[in-house]
């Protein structure tokens, strides 16, 4: 079957993928009026990780009018974030409610498989097009469309035509990687090895529902419970301590839970119930996020690490952001628009305030003060307005990042903190 772009095509815009930014962008477009196609290679529900949300998730739900569909769902509810030592010798915990520069006091933790389907069948109540197992081949972009094929349910290969293409193909990075603007994080060459398990020992009273970011010297657990006594376990590493390890990804996770005390503690009648799952290489980005009739968003315009729980945020901010230059543009009558690359500028910026955390946590002289806080100048309430995902920051949140990162640094010279043992 040939691959060409009409003049006169049937969607306003294609939507490669049904995920939280696919279905973000979807639902923005469709409520705005736009005819949206989604095609999805997946059959909903699947099983994804991701699984613990920030406070500021909540705005967006509301934008949306998915909130009370969320909130009736029954998902566990996040108050806080819990970041341990491996040993189990001291702890940092975040409480949401408590962050004065922090609108949103709580958030969830979801099970992907429901949380996303949830999100995609409120697409369809938008007025999205819904078309699942439906695997994209491949793209072409004219002057006036694009022309996307794709092999549907039955295996049968089709065409479809429309205005735009927004591209939320998670880390496979459909249009990215066809135009060859995939590019790793420097020294940020991860693996994650996770599952799910039952009867792990979680936090109880106030702290139920907390997430647990557990910090070894080179790498770190995360521990999310879900409802119905479910934990999420997963450990990150880099890939060529894996490598250099020899050992199949099983035995890597379990004698990691072993060496670690503060999770092997927990892990004394830890059940799996599933086998474990490998993803590999996950932290890059595009060189580009707009191209003409195309936009970028969610994991297709980057994934960074996910240690601060930021990925399903950044995911529907890009996806909703994404979705209303795309409307714009099509309003104008334009395939490329001074919005699409301000929306680049934006995503880029959001993410780097993740990445400036996310790089910093792996060093050990932040580490010796993150681990140690002290609230002056309500330093740590400004750190706690960015990890529950607040990225529009006022001035005085700023100067005082500003600082906490000033003294993370002079601490590598002059001991601004404790000197402790990571890990």
């Amino acid at each position: 079957m040939s691959l060409q772009a009409t003049s006169k095509p049937e969607w306003d815009v294609i939507v490669i993928g049904g995920g939280p930014a696919g279905s973000t962008a979807a639902t923005t477009l469709a409520k705005a009026g736009r005819r949206v196609l989604v095609l999805e290679k997946s059959k909903f529900p699947r099983f994804h990780i991701g699984e613990s949300l920030l406070p500021y998730n909540r705005r967006i739900f509301e934008e949306l009018g998915v909130w009370p569909k969320i909130s009736a769902a029954g998902f566990m509810v996040k108050r806080g974030a819990q970041f341990w030592m491996g040993d189990g010798s001291r702890r940092n915990r975040l409480d949401f409610s408590q962050g004065c520069f922090t609108e949103f006091p709580e958030s969830i933790q979801v099970e992907r498989a429901r949380f996303d389907q949830i999100l995609l069948d409120h697409s369809r109540a938008a007025g999205a097009v819904v078309r699942e197992q439906s695997l994209v081949l491949g793209y072409q972009v004219s002057s006036a469309a694009v022309a996307v094929k794709f092999r549907d349910a039955d295996g049968v290969e089709q065409n479809e035509n429309a205005r735009f293409l927004v591209d939320a193909s998670g880390l496979v990075n459909l249009t990215g990687n066809s135009e060859s603007l995939r590019k790793y994080y420097p020294g940020h060459r991860k693996i994650a090895i996770f599952s799910h398990f039952a009867k792990v020992d979680m936090p109880q009273g106030d702290e139920t529902g907390d997430i647990l970011i557990i910090r070894r010297a080179n790498s770190w657990f995360w521990l999310i419970p879900l409802a119905g006594g479910k934990t999420s376990v997963g450990l990150v590493l880099d890939r060529a301590e894996f490598q250099a390890l020899g050992k199949k990804p099983e035995q890597v996770f379990e004698d990691a839970v072993l060496s670690t005390g503060a999770v092997s503690e927990r892990f004394k009648n830890a059940d799996a119930l599933m086998a474990p799952q490998v993803l590999v290489d996950f932290s890059y980005q595009n060189r580009s996020l707009v191209s003409p009739r195309v936009v970028r968003v969610g994991d297709a315009a980057g994934f960074i690490d996910p240690i601060f729980s930021s990925g399903v945020m950044l995911a529907m901010s890009s996806g909703q952001q994404g979705g209303r230059v795309v409307d714009a543009a099509l309003a104008a009558g334009r395939g490329m628009t001074p919005a699409m690359r301000r929306y680049e500028k934006r995503v880029w910026k959001n993410v780097g305030l993740y990445w400036d955390f996310i790089e910093k946590f792996y060093q050990l002289h932040f580490a010796q003060l993150f681990f140690q806080p002290a609230n002056k100048l309500r330093m740590v309430c400004a750190i706690n307005a960015v990890l529950a995902g607040r990225t529009e920051l006022t001035f005085g949140i700023r100067w005082r990042l500003r600082v906490f990162f000033l003294l993370a640094w002079l601490n590598q010279h002059v001991p601004v903190a404790k000197r402790i043992r990571i890990g």
